[in-house]
């Protein structure tokens, strides 16, 4: 009898290791519908990666690493997954929007800075996105990542240099986003450019009109996950009375703009 119950024992121990590998916390596939919308889509390199939720009402997007069940699998058959040991969020709400390229574990390419955090982003080459756990042959997306060519090459370089000095040298680097703006207004690199200029907003032209930045934001990307981040971004450092004004404004300037639903919840 006491055989019968230690295998009865084993038996239940490895049916519940193997529904948790199968069923893993909700919140850690919860992007899935935005990354089965990354396939056949086509980025540059270090150019962010957003994730919508797709629920506007969810938690403010962060730069919180949230954990999650993706993995990437590129040319070289390495299989990236969210690096052990970085801090992060389980079992907690959901952020609304989350960065995904910087969410692995690469290495910053060719020792230049990365744009976003201290980890590098996915470099270029042919990516599949899959499950890390449970059903890990299932391709959820395919998408590329190609090198950043003429001037977007300078731009991205440009970027770099100034995320490098924003730190020690902020009107520096104030004056080096104002010159990339200016002179490439259309990059692809451009919410790249105002998360930049927000960080150093006290050496750069937002300095005495924060409201200003939160309207070109609208401006530029009131339907994209970015324009959400950013609101949240703006909020949560101006605080949230005193943004209410502004807000109602812009919401009624872009009715009906997953911009305009993402910033109701401040309201």
């Amino acid at each position: 009898m006491i055989r019968i119950a230690a295998l009865l024992f084993l038996l239940a121990a490895v049916s519940f290791v193997e529904v948790a590998i199968a069923d893993p916390w909700p919140e850690m596939r919860a992007y899935d519908r935005a990354v089965r919308q990354l396939d056949g889509e086509e980025f540059l390199e270090d150019e962010p990666i957003w994730l919508c939720l797709g629920d506007p009402s969810a938690p403010p997007g962060g730069w919180t690493a949230i954990w999650h069940d993706y993995r990437v699998i590129g040319a070289d058959a390495v299989d990236h997954r969210f690096p052990k040991g970085l801090p992060m969020e389980m079992g907690g709400p959901v952020p609304r929007v989350i960065e995904f390229g910087s969410s692995f574990d690469f290495a910053p390419a060719n020792g230049r800075f990365p744009l976003l955090g201290a980890r590098g982003a996915i470099p270029s080459g042919v990516w599949q996105v899959r499950y890390a756990e449970g059903d890990t042959a299932r391709v959820l997306a395919r998408f590329r990542v190609v090198s950043p060519a003429g001037s977007e090459r300078s731009v991205r370089d440009g970027l770099a240099r100034a995320k490098r000095i924003a730190h020690g040298d902020p009107a520096r680097a104030a004056r080096l986003y104002e010159a990339i703006y200016r002179r490439y207004p259309r990059t692809t690199y451009l919410n790249m450019i105002y998360l930049g200029q927000w960080e150093v907003r006290s050496q750069s032209r937002f300095a005495h009109d924060p409201d200003r930045w939160l309207e070109e934001v609208f401006a530029h990307f009131h339907d994209s996950c970015f324009g959400t981040i950013a609101l949240d971004q703006w909020v949560h450092d101006v605080g949230a009375e005193k943004a209410k004004p502004t807000i109602h404004r812009l919401v009624g300037l872009y009715p009906d703009t997953p911009l305009s639903r993402a910033a109701a919840r401040y309201l």
